[in-house]
């Protein structure tokens, strides 16, 4: 059957979702990549200040038009964050995104199909009074809010007050009115009564700000601590109807003037609510507690070295600090997760060293050569620090010298790229998870302890608890398991401490055992 005369099927796309930021050239930052998780809504970008956190959040914020007729709004244009200026013309800046999306064509199907996409945003050197491209009417369509530095006063600190002093009171008027102000008593801990909206007419000029009601007083923004309005920002923009089934939320330093706990609390509902209303949210922080959540959302560090910028994703923020501060401790070697953080704490141990050797966990694998990479690009001596790979992944030195390449390159970093390598052990796995499985370094272990001989009679309990564990998808959860079936909370530590004795232990810790053996006689940490 046909369609009727003059009938068009339009082509929608919606569900938008980031996957690669690559910036080759923006204020300062050069050559960074940043890989968004699709499996999380929530994208913290971390690190200290200087770093080039609200860079990046700048750069998401330009990307997108609104939907609609509107081409551009307040804090959409590059020209906002990136004001040409007798300093700066920000001539020859450049990235690129990478998104995908669900494109919905009535005319070849009635489901939508998901698509990926890309654009490059760029402005020419060398051209008078050249502009940012590509221009804002040609972007693609995703609504997206930006919630910045910008508004952070209250009009408690604003001399021109008294304009918004006869204003009318009513209760907010939002869809999810209810929901924010549960929200705003969870983040603050105060028992609000009403969320309220209060409008000034002057003509034919209407401003509109916020008001609250709590033990009985009705107050507006006049009144208003700096800290209420941020969280009654956030939380109004983060239950927008506009943003809601696919649209952007970004937040420059959303720890501003948050307590620990407001802003732990402040995390949590924007991971309730961006995955209840699909929505999309990067934000910056310098906050360490950030890592806490680390299963809930993509935790990407960024750690400027003062000769460049280096990604480093699924990191403890620790990590940064520690770059960036005073190590007290002369050996510092850097761990993947929290079961390599233990073996080696193990290691120190057992060879007495506790006193002289910090253990820190570096995140994803790749972030061994960034941390000492960053090191090399602040002239720092990288010889008595150590990263510890699993020993799963990037096995080979042409590999760690590829993967070395991509933080350090140039014909002039060739040294210091032999050096890095240098730097980079493992644990040397002797049993591989079978294909299609993830988690050899649990894998691994779990074969030793099953096959080492014990006569202690809660050991072979857990030997037999062990071995009845199979055919797991992911050996990750490998101690989890354990702890679930045999009841005792201590399985993962009693199983180390068992397999510290075995011949086939030490040669699975070999690496870093000679390398502590070695820095005790050259450091004299036996005196």
């Amino acid at each position: 059957m046909g369609k009727a005369k003059g009938s068009k099927s339009k082509i929608t796309r919606h569900n938008y979702r980031l996957k690669k930021l690559h910036i080759n050239n923006l204020k300062g930052i050069k050559n960074f990549p940043l890989i968004f998780d699709s499996a999380k809504n929530v994208t913290a970008v971390v690190g200290v200040n200087g770093s080039g956190k609200s860079t990046i959040i700048h750069a998401l914020a330009c990307a997108f038009k609104p939907k609609g007729k509107q081409t551009s709004k307040d804090f959409n244009r590059l020209s906002h964050f990136f004001t040409p200026n007798k300093d700066a013309s920000w001539d020859g800046s450049e990235f690129k995104i990478d998104f995908e999306f669900d494109e919905l064509n009535p005319a070849k199907s009635p489901q939508p199909v998901t698509k990926s996409d890309f654009e490059v945003y760029y402005k020419k050197p060398g051209k008078k009074q050249s502009r940012w491209h590509p221009i804002y009417g040609r972007r693609h369509e995703r609504e997206s809010a930006y919630i910045g530095l910008h508004d952070l006063a209250t009009l408690n600190e604003d001399k021109n007050a008294s304009r918004y002093k006869e204003y009318e009171t009513e209760e907010l008027a939002h869809v999810s009115g209810h929901k924010i102000k549960q929200d705003m008593i969870y983040v603050l801990g105060r028992e609000y009564e009403s969320l309220n909206s209060c409008t000034i007419k002057k003509g034919n000029k209407v401003h509109t700000m916020f008001g609250l009601e709590f033990n009985g007083i009705t107050y507006s923004e006049h009144s208003m601590g700096a800290g209420e309005k941020r969280v009654l920002n956030i939380l109004y923009t983060l239950h927008s109807q506009m943003l809601a089934k696919g649209g952007l939320l970004l937040i420059d330093e959303i720890d501003v003037l948050l307590h620990g706990a407001a802003f732990k609390r402040l995390i949590e509902r924007i991971i309730l609510r961006s995955k209840e209303n699909k929505i999309e949210v990067v934000f910056s922080t310098h906050r360490e507690t950030i890592s806490e959540l680390s299963e809930q959302i993509n935790i990407i560090g960024v750690f400027n070295t003062g000769n460049g910028v280096l990604p480093m994703p699924h990191t403890n923020p620790q990590v940064m600090s520690q770059l960036t501060g005073v190590m007290t401790k002369p050996l510092h070697i850097y761990v993947e997760d929290e079961l390599a953080e233990d073996i080696v704490l193990n290691l120190v141990y057992s060879k007495h060293l506790h006193a002289h050797v910090d253990v820190i966990k570096f995140g994803a694998w790749s972030n061994a050569f960034a941390v000492l990479a960053g090191k090399k690009l602040m002239n720092q001596d990288i010889q008595n620090s150590l990263c510890v790979l699993d020993g799963d992944v990037c096995r080979e030195g042409v590999e760690k010298l590829s993967e070395c390449q991509r933080h350090l390159n140039g014909n002039d970093r060739c040294n210091d790229r032999y050096e890095v390598v240098a730097q980079i052990k493992e644990f040397k796995i002797k049993y591989f998870a079978p294909d299609g499985q993830k988690g050899s370094p649990e894998f691994n272990i779990k074969k030793l302890f099953e096959q080492a001989h014990t006569d202690d009679p809660q050991l072979k309990e857990l030997q037999a608890t062990s071995r009845s564990i199979q055919g797991l998808n992911d050996w990750h959860i490998y101690f989890d398991k354990m702890t679930e079936i045999s009841g005792q909370r201590q399985a993962r530590a009693r199983v180390l401490e068992f397999l510290q004795a075995k011949e086939e232990w030490q040669d699975y810790i070999h690496e870093v055992s000679k390398w502590l053996d070695k820095k005790v006689v050259d450091l004299n940490l036996n005196q």
